[in-house]
């Protein structure tokens, strides 16, 4: 049964359970990052000048908040896994958190039927045993390869002696390899916070045309903790395949913990590539795929070092 048909009852039930809501505060200058444990499944707002924007077409974990100066509000969240969230809204000039992340514990309920939630957890199980090793291992082994290129930085952002840097976009299977780099010029070491990537579409001006979807990657590879005086350090995430239209930029942010300093890098505009099922080629735009002789190389390479 759809999620969608226990919302009107719930959504009701919990506006009159405000004390019980967790407070979320928000602006119309800045994004509130709320990750939560599953993917999204629905979210709704008490009043529009509130808004959850999150991926509709592939679900993801991560939603981006904002809200415009007025009454407070509500919003109620619900994800794959039927777990409801509830929160009272208010909008406030300034505020300090940046990002949440959401644990099942802050759930208000379950809106699934108890069926449902036994077949959702056979499910995982069947899931869980189509050995997620191989494919750690898949992830690791191109990583390795993407990172060992010798590729040009394809855009870099510099702020505060630090330096962000976008190195590669890849294709390899139905993932995108995304390769960055951090080199710390400063003279204070960078601990590193959390490194986001996401969708930008449109003008971050024009807030009712612009739109900003999280890439949730499904792996990590080297993601360093922290960026000493004077190093550099080069690391891979690893995202679900995508592609960028030509109002479409990619979006990368660099926060650092227990500081001040971020680095947000926007890649430029590039038009769109269809690419065919039989054809490999490689370009030099962020959306660029394996040319026929490196991707034999790298299936070369993935066993080699399977091998060993």
């Amino acid at each position: 049964m759809k999620l969608v048909q226990y919302l009107p009852v719930l959504f009701l039930s919990t506006i009159a359970a405000y004390g019980q809501s967790d407070t979320l505060y928000v602006n119309d200058t800045h994004m509130l990052s709320l990750i939560f444990p599953k993917p999204i499944s629905r979210a709704v707002t008490g009043h529009s000048n509130y808004k959850l924007g999150y991926n509709q077409e592939t679900p993801e974990r991560v939603g981006l908040l904002q809200g415009n100066q007025g009454d407070d509000s509500n919003l109620l969240v619900v994800t794959e896994d039927g777990l409801a969230y509830s929160y009272y809204l208010v909008y406030r000039k300034q505020f300090k958190e940046s990002h949440r992340f959401v644990n099942t514990s802050q759930a208000i309920g379950n809106i699934l039927p108890k069926k449902s939630l036994e077949g959702m957890a056979q499910k995982e199980k069947r899931k869980a045993l189509r050995n997620p090793i191989s494919d750690s291992l898949q992830y690791r082994k191109a990583s390795q390869y993407f990172l060992e290129r010798n590729n040009t930085v394809l855009k870099a952002q510099r702020k505060d002696g630090m330096i962000l840097g976008l190195r590669d976009v890849s294709y390899f299977g139905k993932e995108t390899y995304i390769v960055l780099e951090i080199e710390n010029r400063s003279d204070i070491d960078f601990e590193v916070d959390f490194v986001q990537l996401f969708r930008a579409h449109g003008n971050p001006r024009k807030k009712s045309s612009y739109q900003k979807l999280s890439l949730e990657p499904i792996y990590r590879y080297k993601k360093p903790s922290m960026v000493k005086v004077g190093d550099v350090k080069r690391f891979v995430y690893v995202v679900p395949k995508f592609t960028l239209t030509g109002k479409e930029r990619l979006m990368i942010e660099l926060q650092e913990k227990s500081g001040s300093r971020k680095l947000v890098l926007k890649g430029k505009r590039y038009h769109r590539r269809t690419w065919g099922s039989n054809i490999k080629l490689e370009s030099k735009a962020p959306n660029r795929i394996l040319e026929p002789n490196v991707f034999t190389r790298l299936i070369h390479f993935y066993k080699n070092n399977t091998m060993m």
